[in-house]
């Protein structure tokens, strides 16, 4: 039960880069479109072949539903070509059909799908949650991807499986037991989308599982290692991914000293990339916790943009 094209799924089996939103540096209620083309381009040079607009790294709680769709149409006109652009939805859904006729008609193909309520509770009621996102998948003909921020149990992905457009679900593993009781369930229904943890380094646990990408903040400055580590779980190069993952374990564990958003944004301007400030209520990274950061990202050799 899948109207989707094989095509589609095997574009999402791969690395999801969370593309950071440039605000402007003298005033960060205005979105640097021109930053975020030369971010964009950098990312697809580098190899990347999916940009996920708007997600958690790219502070969707803080845009404007015009802001959500001039973000998705700059990335679909600048590398909508050489990689699969993700749009966002919130869990709104007056906001989101229309950004998901809007997408459609920007020639998006896939989106992630934020839930409605509360992010980080399973709702007393899940019965709500599967009607709004069987009420998303009937606005428009895209593929949807319900993110789990909620941790759901097994069974509520077993109903998202009736849903015809939902062609994939991302789920961060806070509830790493519930997602592999879903996919032993429902094997190769969804392409399954999981968080990567390079501390402690589970990416391989997890290919192993079922997981079949991963999302990532990292590869908005450093795409190398994670595109690297994908082909590596998708061989089955175990040794190679936890090689891998203990190389970039340091940049996680600074990661969640902090804000992610303001992390990843002080890394692309450290590497001649554009970061540029988080809207608050986000704070930016202090004077020290960037010394940090740059003698991190020396000590391991990330080159720098254009280098």
């Amino acid at each position: 039960m899948n109207r989707f094209p094989e095509s589609l799924r095997s574009q999402l089996k791969n690395v999801h880069t969370y593309v950071v939103t440039p605000f402007d540096r003298s005033d960060p209620l205005q979105v640097d479109l021109e930053a975020l083309r030369g971010n964009l381009r950098f990312l697809v040079d580098a190899g990347v072949r999916v940009v996920a607009m708007c997600g958690g790294t790219g502070e969707f709680e803080a845009l404007s539903p015009a802001e959500f769709l001039e973000v998705t149409r700059v990335a679909q006109e600048t590398v909508g070509q050489q990689a699969l652009v993700v749009a966002t939805v919130p869990g709104n859904l007056p906001v989101a059909s229309e950004l998901l006729a809007a997408y459609h008609a920007l020639g998006v193909q896939a989106v992630l799908g934020m839930p409605p309520l509360i992010r980080g509770q399973i709702p007393r009621d899940t019965d709500g949650v599967v009607a709004y996102f069987r009420l998303l998948c009937d606005a428009a003909p895209l593929a949807v991807m319900p993110y789990n921020t909620q941790g759901w149990p097994a069974e509520m992905f077993c109903r998202f499986a009736e849903i015809d457009g939902i062609i994939a679900v991302k789920d961060p593993c806070f509830h790493p037991h519930e997602l592999y009781k879903a996919i032993q369930r429902l094997g190769d229904r969804f392409v399954w989308i999981g968080n990567k943890q390079h501390d402690p380094g589970v990416v391989q646990l997890r290919y192993q599982m079922g997981v079949e990408a991963f999302t990532s903040g990292q590869s908005n400055f450093w795409p190398a290692p994670e595109l690297e580590l994908h082909v590596a779980a998708s061989r089955q190069d175990w040794d190679r991914c936890v090689e891998l993952q203990r190389q970039c374990a340091p940049l996680e564990r600074l990661r969640m000293q902090s804000d992610d958003a303001a992390m990843v944004k002080a890394c692309l301007d450290l590497v001649g990339l554009y970061g540029g400030p988080v809207r608050p209520p986000r704070c930016g990274i202090d004077s020290a916790g960037r010394q940090q950061i740059e003698s991190s990202l020396a000590a391991l050799d990330v080159p720098r943009a254009g280098g």
